[in-house]
C-alpha cells in the first residue's frame, strides 16, 4: 500500500523536473530561432540535402560539373520570369568555366529584397512588389575545405578531421546566423556587406509559364554559367495567389531532359531549403487600414518583448529582486560584492547576487532606464544576437566581478607596501583603518555591466558621444588605432557619476569599462563558448573555489586511514594501499563478514553463542552490502557519464560548449565518487569519530552540490541547444564541410546524454540528503525545486530493498512472565 502511494509521487515529481529543466527551454528555445529567423527576418536557409543517419551530402559541386560537362547540352535560364534554355557551346571550351562553378556557393541564407518585407509593410491590402517577391542572397557559407592546406592531402585522417564537423551549441548556432549581419566590428570580419546590401549573384524568385510555377534558385551573373534549382510545381498561375514564400524541402537541379548523362541520379545534386510557411497566401481584400495601423502602434511593448527577450528578461528579473529583497526586508549586506566574504569566506555566489541587487527606487530607476536604452541599441539585427547577449550579460557579471576583486586586491597589496614602509604609528593606524575599510566595502547594482556595454555602444557610433547630460556640446569622438578603437566618453562619464554621486562605486564601474573594452578589443575576455553559463559557471567553482581556493579537489581525504585496530593498512606513497581499498577488503577486521570469523579471538562465527555478536556481524554485513551497492551504482552511473563525455567530441563541435561542460560534469561526478568513497571508508572501516567525518561530508558536499548546479545548467543548454540546431538544421550543415553523424543519431544522443545528467542529477540529490548536505542561502533558494523533486524521484528509483535491521533479533531482557510462558511451552511439548 505504502509503495503504490510512492508511485504516483515519485513520476509526478520526474514529470515536473523534465518538464522545467528540459521540456521548457526546448520551447522558449525553438519558439525564439523560429520567430528570429523566419517570422522577424524572413530568412530562407540554403544548404545540402543531407542524410538524417549519416549527415554526409547526397550532392557535390563534382557531380554538377562531371554531368555539364559529360556532353554539350543545354542547361536552363530563368531570367525575366521565363524559363529557356542555354544554346549549347564547346565542351572544352565550358570545362574551365564550369569548373569555377561550386555548389557551395549557393549555400548560405537569403532574405527578401529590402522594399519587400512582407511583415513591414504599412497599411494593409495587396501590394504589387509582395505577390511575386525575389529572396537575394546575404550571406554564402564558408566551411573548411581539405584541399586548402596542402599537407593534409598525404594523411587521410587529418583530411577527414578538417572536413568533418559536428553538431553546434546554441551559442554557436545563434552566431552563425546572426553575425553575418551585425553592424558590431567584432564580426565585421564575418564577410557580410556593411551596406545593407547583397553583393551576391545568387536568388530565389518566381518563375512561370502557361502551365506552371515554381521556386526556382539560380545566379543572376551574366559572367557565369546558370545552373538553376526549382521547387516542385505550385500549379497554375492564378491573379488572386500571393507567393509569398519559397516552400520547404528538397529541390532538385533541372537539367536537360535530353541530356541522358544529367538524367542519371548521381549527377542531380539535390539541395535543401527552409523557408517561412505558408508558400501561398490567397489576397484578401482589407475594407479599413485604419485598424491595422491601430493595433500596431497598441502592440508595439509586444514587438518589444518579442525582439528584445534578453532585455525584457534582464528588466523583469532586476525589478522583481528589487521589490522581493525590499519586501522581505533584506540586509543588503546579506547579498553585496565583498572582498572578505567573497574570497576569505568563499561566498562566490554574491557575483550574481550583488550585481542583480538593487535597495534604493533612484538607484533601480537609472540602472533600468539605462539598461532599457542600452539593450534597444544592442540586441537585435544590428548588433548582439538575443542569445549571444544574454550569455555576455552573465559572462560580465562574472568578469566584472573578478576585475574588480583584482583591483581591491592591488590597492590592499598597495597599502601593505606602504605600512611596510612607514615607521609612524599614526601613519600605521591610518592605513590599517584604510585597509580594514576597503576589504568590507560593499557593492551592488547592475551598473558594472552597464558600464561594459555604454564602452561598445560608444565604440560602435558613427558619431561623437556626449556623456555629460544637458551638455550637448562637450562631445568626444571615437579614434582608431589599426583595428583598435578608443573613446575617452565613458570615462569622463565615470568621473561625471563619481562627482554628482560619491556613493557610487568607483571600482566596480571601472571594472565594468575595462571588461567593455576587452570584450571590443578582444583582449582579456574568454571565447563565446567559455562565456556559456554552462562552462563558465561551473568551471568557475571547480577551478576557483574548489581546486584554487578550498584544494577540495583533487580528492584526497584529510587524514589518513586508519584500521580498526590502529594499523596503517598502506603507506601515503601507495595509493591502492590506504584508503582506496580498505571498503573494498570486506568488514573490519575484527569481524571476517566474508568467511564468519572472528579475527580477534580466533573463534569461527558459528560457535559464537553471543546473540549480540551474532547480531552485530549481522548488522555490519548489510551494511557493507548496501554500501557495495550504492558504491556499484555510482561506478556504474560515472563510467556511463564517460561513456557520454567521450562520445560529445565525436557528436559535437570539439570546442563547443556542449563538449566542455559535459567535460567538466564528468569531472565533477568523478571527484564525487571518490569523497563517498572516503566518507564510507571512514565510515565503516575506521575508528574515527564525526570530527573526521563531518569535515569529509562538508567537503563532499561541495562537490556534489556544485556537480548539481552543473548538471542543471548543462540540462537546460542541452535541450535549447537541441532545438537550435533542429530549427536551422539546412544552414548548419551549410557551414561545415560535412558532419560526422546525421540529425537523427545526433537528436537520439542528445536525449541519451541528458536521460544521464538527470540519473547523476538524481542521485547527486540523494547523496547531499544522506550526507545532510543540501546547504540553504542562495543555493538553496535557487535550486530547491530541483533538490525537492530529484530526492522523491531517487528515494523512488534508488531506495534500498533490504533493511538494515531485523525485528526482534539482537540482545533482549525478560520483562516478566517467564514462568508463565515456560508453563505454557511444556503444554505444548506434551
Amino acid at each position: 500500500k505504502n509503495f503504490m502511494m510512492s508511485t504516483p509521487s515519485w513520476q509526478a515529481s520526474l514529470f515536473k523536473l523534465v518538464s522545467l529543466i528540459v521540456v521548457l527551454p526546448f520551447i522558449a528555445s525553438y519558439l525564439y530561432f523560429h520567430y528570429y529567423a523566419f517570422w522577424q527576418n524572413e530568412y530562407c536557409f540554403v544548404g545540402p540535402f543531407n542524410s538524417l543517419i549519416t549527415g554526409r551530402s547526397r550532392g557535390s559541386s563534382a557531380s554538377i560539373i562531371s554531368s555539364l560537362d559529360a556532353s554539350a547540352n543545354d542547361v536552363y535560364d530563368v531570367s525575366n520570369n521565363e524559363i529557356k534554355p542555354i544554346a549549347s557551346t564547346n565542351r572544352n571550351s565550358r570545362s574551365s568555366e564550369l569548373a569555377s562553378v561550386s555548389l557551395r556557393s549557393f549555400y548560405g541564407i537569403y532574405a527578401p529584397e529590402g522594399n519587400q518585407k512582407q511583415r513591414k509593410k504599412k497599411g494593409g491590402g495587396k501590394s504589387d512588389n509582395l505577390d511575386r517577391r525575389t529572396f537575394r542572397q546575404k550571406h554564402t557559407s564558408h566551411p573548411i575545405h581539405s584541399s586548402s592546406s596542402s599537407y593534409l592531402s598525404s594523411f587521410s585522417w587529418q583530411r577527414w578531421l578538417s572536413t568533418r564537423h559536428g553538431w553546434p551549441s546554441i551559442t554557436e548556432t545563434a552566431l552563425m546566423i546572426s553575425a553575418p549581419f551585425s553592424q558590431l566590428s567584432k564580426y565585421r570580419a564575418y564577410g557580410a556587406p556593411q551596406d545593407g546590401s547583397s553583393n551576391y549573384n545568387h536568388a530565389i524568385s518566381v518563375v512561370e509559364n502557361k502551365d506552371e510555377v515554381k521556386w526556382c534558385l539560380q545566379s543572376s551573373s551574366t559572367n557565369e554559367e546558370k545552373l538553376v534549382w526549382c521547387s516542385d510545381s505550385l500549379g497554375r498561375s492564378s491573379g488572386n495567389v500571393i507567393y509569398m514564400y519559397p516552400p520547404s524541402g528538397s529541390w532538385k537541379f533541372t537539367p536537360d531532359p535530353s541530356n541522358v548523362a544529367q538524367n542519371d541520379d548521381s549527377y542531380q545534386p539535390t539541395i535543401s531549403i527552409s523557408c517561412p510557411y505558408p508558400a501561398i497566401s490567397k489576397e484578401t481584400k482589407t475594407k479599413n487600414n485604419r485598424h491595422k495601423q491601430q493595433n500596431s502602434k497598441q502592440n508595439q511593448n509586444l514587438q518589444f518583448l518579442l525582439q528584445k527577450p534578453t532585455t525584457t528578461l534582464l528588466l523583469l528579473l532586476n525589478v522583481y529582486l528589487a521589490f522581493h529583497y525590499w519586501n522581505h526586508r533584506i540586509n543588503p549586506s546579506s547579498l553585496s560584492k565583498n572582498y572578505n566574504k567573497i574570497l576569505d569566506n568563499h561566498e562566490w555566489w554574491r557575483s550574481f547576487t550583488g550585481a542583480t541587487a538593487h535597495f534604493e527606487p533612484l538607484h533601480i530607476g537609472f540602472n533600468m532606464m539605462s539598461l532599457h536604452s542600452l539593450g534597444r541599441e544592442l540586441e537585435g539585427v544590428n548588433g548582439f544576437n538575443s542569445i549571444v547577449f544574454l550569455v555576455y550579460n552573465i559572462a560580465m557579471v562574472v568578469m566584472t566581478t573578478a576585475v574588480m576583486m583584482g583591483m581591491v586586491y592591488g590597492r590592499l597589496r598597495y597599502i601593505q607596501y606602504k605600512l611596510s614602509q612607514t615607521a609612524s604609528p599614526q601613519l600605521q593606524q591610518e592605513l590599517e583603518g584604510r585597509q580594514q575599510r576597503l576589504r568590507e566595502t560593499s557593492a551592488v547594482g547592475f551598473s558594472a555591466v552597464l558600464f561594459a556595454w555604454m564602452v561598445i555602444t560608444t565604440l560602435e557610433r558613427n558619431q561623437p558621444t556626449c556623456p555629460i547630460p544637458f551638455l550637448n556640446d562637450v562631445c568626444f569622438s571615437t579614434y582608431s588605432f589599426g583595428l583598435l578603437k578608443f573613446n575617452i566618453s565613458p570615462i569622463v562619464q565615470l568621473f561625471f557619476a563619481q562627482f554628482i554621486m560619491p556613493r557610487v562605486s568607483f571600482m566596480g564601474h571601472l571594472a565594468g569599462i575595462v571588461c567593455g573594452f576587452g570584450l571590443h578589443w578582444g583582449w582579456g575576455m574568454p571565447p563565446l563558448e567559455v562565456c556559456s553559463p554552462n562552462v563558465l559557471i561551473g568551471g568557475v567553482y571547480l577551478i576557483g573555489c574548489l581546486w584554487w581556493r578550498r584544494r577540495v579537489v583533487p580528492v584526497r581525504p584529510l587524514l589518513e586511514a586508519v584500521s580498526t585496530n590502529g594499523d596503517w593498512t598502506g603507506d601515503d606513497n601507495d595509493e591502492q594501499g590506504d584508503w582506496r581499498t580498505l571498503l573494498m577488503e570486506g568488514a573490519p577486521r575484527e569481524v571476517d563478514a566474508t568467511h564468519g570469523y572472528d579475527a580477534e579471538n580466533g573463534n569461527d562465527s558459528e560457535q559464537i553463542s553471543d546473540p549480540f555478536m551474532r547480531s552485530k556481524r549481522k548488522k555490519k554485513e548489510r551494511e557493507l552490502e548496501e554500501v557495495g551497492r550504492k558504491y556499484k551504482i555510482l561506478v556504474s552511473i560515472r563510467n556511463l557519464l564517460g561513456f557520454v563525455t567521450v562520445s560529445s567530441f565525436y557528436v559535437f563541435n570539439w570546442t563547443g560548449s556542449l563538449v566542455i561542460s559535459q567535460s567538466i560534469l564528468f569531472f565533477y561526478f568523478v571527484s564525487g565518487t571518490q569523497s563517498s568513497l572516503v566518507i564510507w571508508t571512514y565510515t565503516h572501516c575506521t575508528k574515527c569519530g564525526n570530527d573526521i567525518i563531518d569535515p569529509e561530508k562538508q567537503r563532499a558536499g561541495m562537490v556534489w552540490r556544485g556537480f548539481l548546479m552543473s548538471c542543471v545548467i548543462t540540462i537546460a543548454v542541452d535541450s535549447m541547444s537541441f532545438a537550435a540546431f533542429t530549427i536551422a538544421r539546412t544552414f548548419v550543415s551549410a557551414e561545415a564541410a560535412s558532419m560526422r553523424v546525421g540529425l537523427l543519431p545526433a537528436a537520439l544522443f542528445m536525449l541519451l546524454r541528458i536521460s544521464i545528467n538527470i540519473i547523476g542529477l538524481v542521485l547527486s540529490s540523494k547523496i547531499l540528503h544522506d550526507y545532510g548536505q543540501v546547504g540553504g542561502g542562495i543555493f538553496g533558494n535557487v535550486f530547491s525545486w530541483v533538490i525537492s523533486s530529484s530526492k522523491l524521484i531517487g528515494d523512488g528509483i534508488f531506495l534500498s530493498q533490504k533493511p538494515l535491521w531485523t525485528a526482534f533479533e539482537g540482545r533482549g531482557k525478560r520483562l516478566g512472565g517467564g514462568e508463565l510462558l515456560s508453563r505454557a511451552s511444556q503444554s505444548r511439548a506434551i
